[in-house]
């Protein structure tokens, strides 16, 4: 079964996700903010990550930054509700592998963790 970590400061924002994917055969691990985010993925690579860019302490930016060049294999979605092209293509420079806007729709969450965990080997 697939390992999904939502990572977002928003322990609403984060419920609805897991409430979004209760349909989805994965496992749902969360962290509130980035240094819990890393710490996690120190500990098991998930396979799919919501990261959201804005948080305090260390942002999604930030996580991105720190996992470029590790050679992890985890499908990556940033989550904002600062949908501005500057820092979309920014997110995409560094290492993320999708977009989704907040507010989002919950077969929009369905449909990006489907096709990134049925893409994968």
């Amino acid at each position: 079964m697939a390992d999904v970590l939502i990572v977002d400061d928003d322990k609403l924002l984060r419920t609805m996700l897991k409430d979004a994917l209760a349909d989805v055969p994965c496992t749902i691990r969360e962290a509130a903010d980035g240094d819990q985010a890393l710490a996690a993925i120190a500990q098991s690579a998930p396979a799919f990550m919501f990261l959201d860019l804005v948080m305090p302490g260390r942002s999604g930016l930030e996580v991105l930054k720190a996992l470029k060049g590790t050679g992890l294999k985890t499908h990556i979605v940033v989550l904002s509700s600062l949908d501005t092209e500057a820092l979309v293509q920014q997110a995409m420079r560094d290492g993320a592998n999708g977009f989704l806007s907040k507010p989002f729709h919950p077969l929009d969450v369905q449909g990006v963790v489907r096709a990134a965990l049925e893409s994968q080997p």
